[in-house]
């Protein structure tokens, strides 16, 4: 199958998928207008979109490090995010979750896969109206133990392979998405800062998501009407991006988690769908933008880059 190109990009439950935002987040808006005009003129007819679950279809109940949407795959509706049934490709996926497996890879697999704005907001941004499908791979960077960022660039890699081993006319675009730096209230269950009611909410509500996301997002709601802004380590989103840039990957591969936390954030572990896109992708990056968005708690990123 052929695969055309890269976009990775950070997702905000702030920005409600318009392309006609001013003020605060503008740049980043200008950013991912361009990251769709080049996925209109490769025109894939699937987006393999690599991203995290913010604990509402994935639970502690049973966690993996890594899942494959091979089925049904159903948009939680968050943030102003897709609601409802999404067009799968599920021959690609089934492809791709074999040869990963041989490729020494143990991915969990989903046949009726929840996903919310971590994955739903990219597609919809990159595909708009064009008649894309998607196959979606959640990525664990909630709470420990999460894949290190080596073995998520290592699974990236075998997608990749896969993808491109699979027999078709159509063409791929991947996509990574999550991060940059941000550090919202951690929810993790091994974080001993975390509520009892939050920390059983994270092991044992599923049933309970709609009620907590409207709760969520009211408070997110208010944050905003508030003034309330994040904390952005600039400095590190600059690092970050100029290795990818670059291509030394090297120092990002062998950041431990915990420096992860410290310099990125609660929320910075999302870079993890990135490195795995990156690893799919496998080749050079052409454009990277960046815009520090205290309003939106994120430094908000953009890489693209194709085979044309």
């Amino acid at each position: 199958m052929r695969v055309s190109g890269l976009v990775a990009m950070s997702h905000s439950p702030s920005w409600n998928l318009l392309f006609d935002h001013e003020g605060p987040g503008a740049g980043f808006v200008r950013a991912v207008g361009r990251a769709r005009d080049l996925v209109a003129e490769l025109r894939p007819t699937t987006l393999v979109v690599f991203g995290p679950d913010h604990f509402r279809n994935f639970f502690w109940d049973v966690m993996p490090p890594f899942c494959i949407g091979a089925g049904s795959v159903q948009g939680f509706g968050d943030y102003d995010s897709p609601k409802g049934t999404l067009p799968g490709n599920p021959e690609l996926a089934a492809f791709v979750a074999e040869r990963v497996l041989d490729s020494g890879f143990d991915p969990a697999v989903s046949l009726n896969m929840g996903v919310d704005h971590g994955v739903t907001q990219p597609f919809a941004a990159l595909a708009g109206a064009a008649p894309m499908s998607i196959l979606p791979i959640m990525v664990n960077c909630g709470g420990g133990p999460m894949p290190s960022l080596r073995r998520c660039f290592d699974f990236g890699k075998a997608v990749g392979a896969a993808v491109r081993a699979f027999t078709s006319e159509g063409g791929v675009v991947f996509v990574g998405s999550g991060g940059l730096s941000h550090s919202p209230p951690s929810v993790s269950p091994f974080d001993p800062s975390v509520s009892p009611d939050n920390r059983d909410y994270v092991i044992n509500g599923r049933s309970r998501a709609a009620e907590f996301n409207a709760a969520r997002e009211r408070q997110s709601i208010e944050r905003r009407k508030a003034g309330g802004v994040g904390p952005v380590n600039e400095r590190w989103d600059a690092w970050f991006l100029e290795h990818v840039r670059s291509g030394d990957l090297e120092p990002i591969l062998a950041l431990a988690g915990e420096d992860l936390l410290r310099e990125a954030g609660v929320g910075g572990q999302e870079v993890r769908a990135w490195m795995a896109a990156l690893g799919a992708w496998s080749g050079p990056i052409q454009h990277t933008s960046y815009e520090a968005v205290p309003t939106w708690i994120t430094g908000m990123g953009c890489i693209t880059a194709s085979a044309a």
